[in-house]
């Protein structure tokens, strides 16, 4: 073939293909497009306003990631001067603020993107060629990016953390099962500090340890003691940070499934998820994309009463886990479907 290089150099070439990748979609997403959807996020009064209210405040980590980088960027940009197209969605706007989200998100989803390629190269960890990586990659890198017509300080950085726990799971469990599981304890900790959809990485955890090693006694301490890391945390936020005006943000659409966008916004969860059915490599894996699903019940409970589906973007760590799943190779799993069904066939 004319296009044949070295493991090194084609490492190096997708490494430098997810980075660009994930530039070009961050650029098309903020400067592309007109965020009219959130646009009073963009003032510091906005932002600051909503970060004392509601869930945003629990979501400490990713402030100080959103502050910390227009902190920095006030080195370079001491004025507050407005481009004229945030003055047009918001007077108030920040051109500084909205640098702070772009470079903020930018950063998080390369970094994602490098963990995505570096997950889907472990060996023996998954059964993928190098074309269905390549569709793998594209898919989630321009999904992630796209989705931020919602712009959010803590969505990105909240994939991050859910990619680098499953790399450190697959990487690290065979051979350092305990150092692996603090580890694992660990990220969530922080994961948690950011968002609270790391309840998801909880549920993935539990699958790939199941059906890799079986339901036993150390397996199952393991489990509960990375769920008791995502509770503490939780509680322990809610506990210590209290809204003394009890306020909510409401918005019109939650909670409505049958209003037209949202239906729009339930028609692509649907869709993506039979894409990661489809993409599953044996029904093994699909049973595994049902389990991953079946523990994030309550994360989809919660997103059906009180989200807005058309921010499709609720839905990103699903499809990272599902499709992650889809070519994860159970072969030498203990616990799977096929080991149930001939189970019952011997019975």
């Amino acid at each position: 073939m004319i296009f044949r290089f070295s493991k090194q150099k084609n490492q190096f070439l997708s490494l430098a293909f997810v980075v660009f990748l994930s530039v070009v979609v961050e650029k098309i997403a903020y400067f592309g497009f007109t965020p009219n959807y959130s646009f009073w996020v963009f003032s510091r009064a906005g932002i600051t306003r909503m970060l004392s209210h509601d869930v945003f405040q629990y979501r400490i980590l990713s402030q100080y990631f959103l502050f910390g980088t227009d902190h920095f960027l006030g080195y370079f940009m001491p004025d507050e001067k407005a481009d004229p197209r945030i003055l047009l969605l918001d007077p108030k706007g920040s051109e500084r603020l909205y640098l702070a989200y772009y470079y903020l998100n930018t950063f998080f989803l390369a970094l994602t993107a490098v963990l995505l390629l570096l997950i889907l190269d472990l060996k023996k960890a998954f059964r993928i060629n190098a074309a269905e990586k390549l569709i793998l990659l594209v898919v989630m890198v321009m999904t992630m990016g796209l989705s931020q017509f919602v712009v959010c300080y803590y969505d990105n950085s909240s994939y991050f953390f859910q990619v680098l726990i499953e790399y450190v799971l697959l990487r690290f469990m065979e051979r350092h099962y305990w150092a692996t599981i603090v580890g694992v304890g660990l990220l969530v900790v922080l994961s948690t500090l950011n968002r609270e959809s790391s309840a998801l990485s909880v549920a993935i955890v539990a699958v790939i340890l199941i059906g890799r090693f079986g339901p036993k006694e150390n397996i199952l301490m393991g489990i509960v003691g990375i769920g008791g890391c995502f509770l503490l945390t939780y509680i322990g936020l809610h506990v210590f940070i209290v809204d003394p005006v009890h306020g909510i943000f409401v918005n019109e659409l939650a909670g409505r499934i049958f209003a037209d966008v949202n239906l729009y916004g339930l028609l692509f969860w649907i869709l993506f998820c039979y894409f990661a059915f489809v993409m599953a490599d044996s029904v093994d894996n699909r049973w595994m994309i049902g389990a991953y699903f079946l523990f994030s019940a309550p994360y989809i409970v919660t997103c059906l009463i009180n989200g807005v589906l058309w921010e499709v973007r609720l839905y990103i760590p699903l499809l990272l886990g599902s499709l992650l799943l889809s070519r994860l190779d159970v072969s030498h799993y203990v616990y799977n479907y096929s080991h149930f069904h001939k189970s019952l066939r011997a019975r």
